[in-house]
C-alpha cells in the first residue's frame, strides 16, 4: 500500500508540474518536423590501424577482418562494452577483399595479399561461434575491391578488378554463392564495369553505389540488382560523386558515409570526404546528413540498432600508401528516438507525458526527442512541444516494424499497419469484432489455429521490442514464436508462467522465465524488450523478470502467433489474442 500511495503521489505532483508548465505557455507550438540529421560519437579505436579492411555484424557484434598491413587480423568489436577483442586470424593474408553473413558465419572473398599481386579467389568461412576458420569453394572470378551481398541466404559477389594492376581490367561479373551447397551460380553483369564501390540491400534488391571507373573518374552511379528476375536498373544518382566509401542500411535507408570524389594514386583523391548522404529506394530520392568529424575513404561501416559504425580508413591525401586509422565512429540517425509514444501503446497520451516530465532537467534517451539532431543531453520545453504536437493522434511511429490490430471482421489476412507483413490466418481462426482489448480480436482453438508471417525482424539488430494483449491460454502454449526458432513469448510448464526463449548464442544460454502467470481469464498486456543489454518480460507494464544477456541469436526467420515451432501440439493458444506490436526500440511502459 506504501509503495502504491507514493506512486500515486508522484504522479499527482507530476501533474501538478505539467499545469504549471501549461501556465507558463510551453505547450503552444502545434506542429514540429520529425524530419532532420543525426549525431557522430567517436567510439573506443581499434587495436591496430587499417584501411582495405572489412566489417561484418554477427549476433550484435563486430568483425573487422584484414586490410592493409593487417592481412590476416581478426577483431571482434562490442557496442555494449564499447571494447575490441582479437580473434582467430584469417588463414590467408589479404586486403581489398569482401565479407558477407550468412547464418551467423562470415564469408570473406577474394582481395589481394600484397600490392602489386593477383587477385585471388580464395573463400574462407568463420565462425565466431567457435572462433575458427574453413576454406570454401573458391570463386570462379578472381577479383579485388569488389562487393558483396546476401539475398535469401544467398551472396552475390560483384565488380571488382581483375589485374595486380589496380587500374588494370575491372569487372562487370556478377557470381552468387550458396552456402548450403558450397557451389557458385553466374549471373547477369553488372551495368557498369567498376572498383572500390559498396552494396547494401532493401527489400531483396541489391543496390550497387558509387565507385571508380577504369578512367579514374569517380561515380555517382546507382544500379539495383533484382535476385528474382537476375535484372539490372538504373536509379537515381548519388548527389556526390565518390568512390572507396562505405554503406549501411537503417529502417530501410541507406547510408553512404565518406570516400574520395577521383581516383589516382591516393585511391581516394587527393581531397576526402566526410560527406553523408542516405538515399531512400522507396522514393528513389537522396538526402544530406550530418557530415562525419573527419573525412576519410577505404573504411568500412556496419549498422547495429539504427547505429552505423564507421570504422578505421585514412585520411585522404596525396600519399598513396599512408597508415590506416584505428578511429572508430558512431552516427546515431536518430531513428531509434524518433517517436513520442515512449510506451508503444499507439497514442501519445497522459501517461507519456508523465514519462517525459518526471525526466524533466535530465538527460533520458527515451524521451529526448527533440530538437534535432536528437539527444541534446536534456529533457525540457523542446521536447514537451513536440510531444504535445502530436497529442491524441495517431502516432507515425518509423520504429514501429510491424503491427497487426487484429481488427478484420472476416477473411485470412490479417493486415500490417506499419509496413508490408500482411500475415495468413490459418485453422479456421474466429474474428471477433466487438471482443478485444483494443477494438477487435483474434480467437485462437488450441487445436490448429495460428498466424503466420514473413521475416519481421532480426533480434540480433539491435534493441527490440514486442508487446501484445493476450486473454486466456494454458501452460505449454506459446503467444509469437520463430518459425524454426523460439518463443519469444509463451507460458512455461507446469506454471503457465510467462517466458521467452529469446537467447544469446552462447552454450549456456537459457529461456528467462517470470512469476507471474498470465492464463487467468483476464485482459493482459504482456511485453518482451530487449534493451541492449537486458531482456526484460512486461505484464500490464510491469517488469516481471529481466536478466542480462550479451546479444541475441540472430534470425532472419518469419513468425508464428498463437502457436509454436513447428506447429507442435500443445504449444496451439486457446484464447483471444489482439493488438500484437514489434518495435526496432527499447519500448519502457
Amino acid at each position: 500500500m506504501k509503495n502504491q500511495r507514493a506512486t500515486g503521489s508522484m504522479k499527482q505532483s507530476s501533474r501538478l508540474i505539467l499545469v504549471s508548465l501549461i501556465f507558463n505557455g510551453l505547450l503552444g507550438v502545434s506542429s514540429l518536423s520529425l524530419g532532420a540529421q543525426g549525431v557522430w560519437t567517436q567510439k573506443a579505436d581499434m587495436p591496430t590501424g587499417r584501411l582495405w579492411h572489412t566489417s561484418s555484424v554477427v549476433d550484435g557484434k563486430i568483425y573487422a577482418l584484414g586490410g592493409r598491413a593487417t592481412e590476416t587480423l581478426t577483431t571482434e568489436y562490442d557496442p555494449l562494452t564499447d571494447t575490441w577483442t582479437t580473434k582467430a586470424p584469417m588463414p590467408t593474408a589479404r586486403f581489398t577483399h569482401s565479407t558477407s553473413v550468412v547464418d551467423g558465419k562470415i564469408y570473406v572473398i577474394g582481395g589481394i595479399r600484397a600490392v602489386y599481386t593477383s587477385p585471388l579467389s580464395i573463400v574462407e568461412e568463420y565462425d565466431p561461434v567457435t572462433d575458427s576458420w574453413t576454406t570454401k569453394a573458391p570463386v570462379p572470378t578472381a577479383r579485388h575491391t569488389h562487393a558483396s551481398a546476401v539475398v535469401d541466404g544467398k551472396i552475390y559477389v560483384i565488380g571488382g578488378g581483375g589485374s595486380s594492376a589496380l587500374w588494370g581490367s575491372f569487372r562487370r561479373a556478377v557470381e552468387v554463392y550458396d552456402p548450403i551447397t558450397d557451389t557458385w551460380t553466374k549471373k547477369a553483369d553488372m551495368p557498369t564495369a567498376r572498383i572500390m564501390f559498396s552494396t547494401s540491400v532493401v527489400d531483396g534488391k541489391i543496390y550497387a553505389i558509387g565507385g571508380v571507373l577504369v578512367t579514374k573518374a569517380g561515380l555517382s552511379t546507382v544500379e539495383v540488382y533484382d535476385p528474382v528476375t537476375d535484372t539490372w536498373t538504373t536509379k537515381t544518382p548519388m548527389p556526390t560523386e565518390r568512390h572507396a566509401h562505405a554503406s549501411a542500411v537503417v529502417d530501410g535507408k541507406i547510408y553512404v558515409i565518406g570516400g574520395g570524389p577521383e581516383g589516382g594514386a591516393s585511391h581516394a583523391g587527393p581531397d576526402g570526404l566526410s560527406v553523408v548522404e542516405a538515399y531512400d529506394p522507396a522514393t528513389d530520392t537522396w538526402t544530406t546528413e550530418a557530415c562525419m568529424p573527419e573525412p576519410r575513404g577505404l573504411l568500412s561501416a556496419c549498422a547495429i540498432g539504427g547505429k552505423i559504425y564507421a570504422i578505421g580508413g585514412k585520411i585522404t591525401t596525396k600519399n598513396p600508401h599512408p597508415p590506416g586509422l584505428p578511429t572508430v565512429y558512431e552516427y546515431d540517425t536518430g531513428l531509434t528516438a524518433a517517436s513520442p509514444d515512449f510506451n508503444g501503446n499507439g497514442t501519445v497520451d497522459v501517461e507519456d507525458l508523465l514519462r517525459l516530465i518526471e525526466s524533466w532537467g535530465q538527460d533520458d534517451p527515451l524521451c529526448d526527442i527533440a530538437p534535432r539532431p536528437f539527444r541534446d543531453g536534456i529533457i525540457d520545453a523542446v521536447d514537451l512541444e513536440l510531444l504535445m504536437s502530436c497529442w491524441k493522434q495517431p502516432v507515425d511511429d518509423p520504429t514501429l516494424v510491424a503491427h497487426w490490430a487484429l481488427d478484420e471482421i472476416e477473411g485470412d489476412i490479417a493486415f500490417d499497419s506499419a509496413g508490408l507483413n500482411d500475415a495468413v490466418v490459418m485453422g479456421g481462426a474466429l474474428w471477433q469484432p466487438d471482443g478485444g482489448q483494443v477494438d477487435g480480436a483474434l480467437e485462437f482453438d488450441a487445436i490448429d489455429d495460428s498466424v503466420i508471417t514473413g521475416p519481421v525482424l532480426n533480434p540480433a539488430s539491435g534493441p527490440f521490442s514486442v508487446f501484445v494483449w493476450v486473454c486466456g491460454g494454458a501452460p505449454g502454449q506459446a503467444i509469437i514464436s520463430e518459425t524454426d526458432g523460439p518463443a519469444w513469448l509463451s507460458l512455461d510448464l507446469p506454471a503457465g508462467c510467462l517466458t521467452t526463449e529469446l537467447t544469446n548464442a552462447g552454450r549456456g544460454a537459457a529461456a528467462l522465465a517470470s512469476q507471474t502467470t498470465v492464463a487467468d481469464g483476464n485482459w493482459h498486456r504482456i511485453g518482451l524488450v530487449w534493451d541492449g543489454v537486458y531482456r526484460i518480460l512486461y505484464v500490464d507494464d510491469a517488469v516481471v523478470a529481466e536478466d542480462a544477456q550479451d546479444g541475441l541469436r540472430g534470425s532472419g526467420n518469419g513468425l508464428y502467433i498463437g502457436c509454436g515451432d513447428p506447429l507442435r501440439p500443445g504449444t496451439f493458444f486457446s484464447g483471444l489474442i489482439d493488438d500484437v506490436r514489434i518495435y526496432n526500440r527499447a519500448v519502457k511502459p
